[in-house]
């Protein structure tokens, strides 16, 4: 298989050392308990305890979920590590008070509605799945979806708990996937439907090391991560490859602008990132994506690959997660988007920059596409995946001086000034 030129390669080679300073979010000083924040805050208090917001999604410019975890230890002497509380803030005291009283096992401290405990009135099947011996809360995003491990046999499964409305399509797209890839690439099985008209979704466990957690061992080789990304991106190649009729939904440049701006509007709305830059970088983003050829490379599309989505199992194969929004699409999107993360990684101080180039190596071996409209396209996606991730880091607020930086590097004021 024709790898791509070493020009290609060493595109994606030195990309700027960013910071990792601590920023905070905007705080204000508002403690009544139905009085809404103006601004996303930076901490929540809660009686004794108090909680640090680790990140945030946005929903739209009034609405945002978040993520908290404690900052000192807890009354009751539980370790502050240990427990991740879901949250949601409103813009606006009376939404904010009403969706508080229609949540069961939520309550209203520091104008934010904490969730603990999978506490989710829009979410009803949560509590029973959390119920199961043994099961642990993973991941919950309030009102949208939550993830709980619970022991099986030997081992685990993961459920997935989303609104019922939602459950079908989740669950034909997981079917979908396993029918696109052979048994070279392991992605979750769907364990019986019995439970998905109530949105509850039984996965198996795919196993193995996330290709995250293996480059940031210091133990494993350059030639072990490597190897490891070669087999990611035959993967990639694979799934690239397969059957796009099967498929029905598509993602085009329309579709990724979109996708960026949910992350920036709200972001300059809250005074994260500077609105001249984010409207400069937009402008070239949307006109590197609009220069797209009369005849793209397509393919069926992950969307959200990174070195956290695929793993290495022991037996060699590749592992794939989340692969619930599947689309069609330019294959330059999927292989921009790793590329950006390693990159990512190495700024944030996850992995080192020889590691970094290794599995770039890798990788695009893998793929190993000859085609060179693709590779054409790649810069153009990457500096769309670097703005989006500008948004997104941006309501992390350890990560903040980064995704400013991301910012720059994209707008041409900073940085290295893009691709």
């Amino acid at each position: 298989m024709t790898a791509p030129s070493p020009r290609v390669i060493a595109t994606f080679r030195g990309r700027l050392p960013m910071t990792n300073a601590r920023v905070s979010m905007p705080q204000t000083n508002a403690r009544a308990p139905m009085r809404a924040r103006t601004r996303l805050p930076r901490e929540v208090h809660d009686g004794e305890r108090c909680y640090r917001v680790e990140r945030a999604w946005p929903r739209g410019t009034e609405h945002a979920l978040l993520e908290l975890s404690p900052l000192r230890p807890t009354v009751d002497g539980a370790d502050p590590g240990q427990a991740a509380v879901a949250a949601q803030w409103f813009a606006d005291p009376a939404r904010l008070a009403a969706v508080a009283a229609k949540t069961p096992g939520g309550r209203v401290a520091d104008g934010v509605l904490l969730q603990p405990e999978g506490a989710d009135a829009q979410l009803p099947a949560l509590g029973g799945v959390l119920a199961r011996p043994g099961a642990q809360l993973v991941a919950h995003r309030p009102g949208r979806r939550a993830v709980v491990r619970v022991p099986a046999g030997d081992g685990v499964e993961y459920v997935k708990v989303v609104r019922p409305a939602k459950a079908d399509a989740l669950a034909r797209r997981g079917r979908l996937v396993r029918a696109l890839l052979d048994d070279s690439v392991v992605v979750p099985e769907l364990l019986g439907d019995g439970d998905v008209r109530d949105g509850v979704l039984r996965w198996s466990d795919v196993g193995g090391t996330t290709l995250h957690a293996l480059g940031a061992d210091p133990a494993r080789t350059g030639h072990e991560v490597r190897a490891a990304w070669a087999v990611a991106g035959r993967a990639v190649r694979l799934l690239h490859g397969a059957d796009r009729a099967a498929v029905l939904d598509e993602h085009g440049v329309e579709d990724e602008l979109a996708a960026i701006g949910t992350w920036l509007a709200p972001a300059v709305h809250h005074g994260l990132l500077d609105a001249g830059q984010v409207e400069r970088a937009t402008e070239l983003v949307a006109r590197g994506l609009r220069a797209a050829p009369a005849r793209p490379v397509l393919g069926v599309l992950h969307r959200d690959l990174h070195d956290k989505q695929v793993l290495l199992r022991p037996d060699g194969r590749l592992g794939m997660i989340d692969v619930d929004t599947l689309a069609v699409g330019e294959r330059a999107l999927d292989v921009a988007n790793v590329l950006v993360h390693l990159e990512l990684r190495v700024a944030q101080g996850l992995l080192t920059a020889r590691q970094a180039e290794a599995a770039r190596t890798g990788l695009l071996t893998g793929v190993g596409e000859p085609l060179e409209q693709l590779w054409a396209r790649v810069p153009a996606y990457a500096a769309a995946t670097r703005l989006r991730l500008a948004g997104v880091y941006a309501f992390r607020p350890r990560w903040l001086p980064l995704a400013r930086e991301m910012l720059a590097d994209v707008d041409g004021s900073g940085g290295t000034g893009g691709l």
